[in-house]
């Protein structure tokens, strides 16, 4: 069993398209981190996508510092799409990312641009979303973003935030401390302490909502 961790950046199509056709954004980026059956990383992969319709937004080249040039010569997305196929490999896989905004997106330019490909439905069928996961073991309803999960288990993000492959990297660490049961207590345990109650007693996150929201954004899912 292989674990694949996922992330995607993508590129906003410019309301002349938009009128055109229904899709709303295509992928300018896939990182990805190959984690072996014991969630040790074991490969990375990481390729520009060339998008079909419009320019680079200057929003999103302010975020992730992708712009025209780099996305000069890149493959389109289904030989992107063939490619990630054959580095993942036919071994049984589970896909995860932090939401399920990048399967969705997977799901909708896949069928806007007519490919076919069968790792589609195998990510579908295997997807989890490791945000929502990580909200379940810190018992919190609210999600957070992926830099406060790497705050909050004391960690440094590793690389530039909103980049595909770093936010992927960052996200398998999480994911593999998450798996060891022992550890992510130790590690998390000032936060867990303030979303679990003692007997008969409320939590200090309970008792104090809008300080600890000021603090890690936490409860405002900022």
């Amino acid at each position: 069993m292989k674990h694949i961790v996922i992330d995607l950046e993508m590129n906003k199509i410019v309301k002349q398209y938009r009128d055109t056709f229904k899709l709303s954004s295509e992928l300018i980026e896939v990182g990805a981190v190959k984690m072996s059956d014991k969630f040790e990383v074991v490969d990375t992969y990481q390729t520009y996508v060339s998008p079909d319709f419009g320019k680079m937004d200057e929003r999103i080249i302010q975020l992730t510092g992708i712009t025209d040039d780099k996305l000069e010569g890149a493959p389109k997305f289904a030989e992107v799409m063939d490619d990630f196929a054959k580095w993942i490999g036919r071994e049984k896989t589970q896909f995860y990312s932090w939401s399920m905004s990048d399967i969705r997106q997977f799901q909708n330019e896949a069928e806007f641009k007519g490919y076919y490909g069968k790792i589609i439905r195998r990510m579908e069928l295997n997807w989890n979303d490791f945000q929502e996961e990580y909200s379940n073991l810190l018992g919190i309803e609210k999600k957070i973003k992926l830099k406060q999960a790497v705050s909050a288990a004391d960690y440094e993000f590793t690389g530039a935030e909103h980049t595909a492959l770093a936010d992927a990297i960052n996200t398998a660490e999480i994911l593999r401390l998450s798996k060891k049961p022992e550890e992510f207590e130790r590690v998390m345990k000032p936060v867990l302490d303030l979303f679990r109650p003692e007997i008969g007693k409320t939590t200090l996150l309970e008792m104090c909502p809008e300080f600890f929201a000021s603090l890690s954004g936490i409860l405002k899912g900022d």
